[in-house]
């Protein structure tokens, strides 16, 4: 007999997800979707290779470049990426199937993986990836760096087109790593849209003062 929550916890957690009403399999599969959460937030990879969004905005998936940059960069933090986003995804899904798309993004994912070694594919959201390239990384955002994602794409998944876009930033005296995340996220997406609107795929240069270091007490 498999184990059941307690009322409680089912209530609570049909609160956080009120799309599992009705389903007869509720506790278990509400139980698995924060199973898997928990792992994204803390780097674990989802289906495309990527990784997920909350391991950018709520886990340490940035720790590691924030620590180096702290030790190396006086002018402020720096990290620059390359933004993809596949057009028309859900007309291929219906043409080719899900299987096939799955095997597309999966594509998609360790194409980008072989155009910035070192640098963190995040999958922003649903349609949207990026190359997180911070002070740690092999190569930064570029036009060329555009380009030779752009044509790898092209051969890996040859029935997409793509947005894409550029981003450098420089975060001056964060206090941490986890407020970079979140605004690494906003960023990505503001970069996007730009890139989207346009359309442009120059380099979008934003510099954010966060002004996070302590007053020296001493002075008066």
């Amino acid at each position: 007999m498999p184990h059941m929550i307690s009322e409680k916890s089912e209530r609570a957690l049909l609160a956080l997800f009120p799309n599992a009403l009705g389903r007869p399999d509720a506790p278990s599969w509400l139980v698995d979707q924060l199973v898997d959460a928990e792992l994204h937030r803390r780097g674990g990879t989802d289906a495309t290779g990527a990784f997920h969004a909350l391991a950018l905005t709520q886990g340490a998936l940035l720790k590691d470049e924030f620590d180096f940059s702290t030790q190396a960069h006086s002018d402020g933090w720096v990290l620059s990426a390359l933004l993809v986003n596949p057009l028309e995804f859900t007309l291929f899904n219906m043409k080719h199937g899900f299987p096939a798309g799955d095997a597309a993004m999966r594509a998609i994912v360790s194409t980008m993986k072989e155009a910035a070694p070192g640098a963190k594919v995040v999958r922003i959201h649903l349609g949207t990836f990026a190359v997180l390239m911070g002070p740690t990384a092999s190569v930064q955002a570029s036009s060329e760096l555009l380009a030779k994602t752009r044509e790898s794409l092209t051969r890996a998944v040859a029935e997409m087109k793509f947005t894409m876009g550029l981003l450098q930033l420089t975060v001056v005296e964060p206090t941490n790593s986890q407020l970079l995340g979140p605004l690494v996220w906003a960023e990505c997406e503001r970069a996007l849209v730009i890139a989207r609107r346009q359309p442009t795929e120059a380099l979008q240069v934003r510099r954010v003062e966060m002004n996070g270091r302590l007053p020296d007490f001493n002075q008066r």
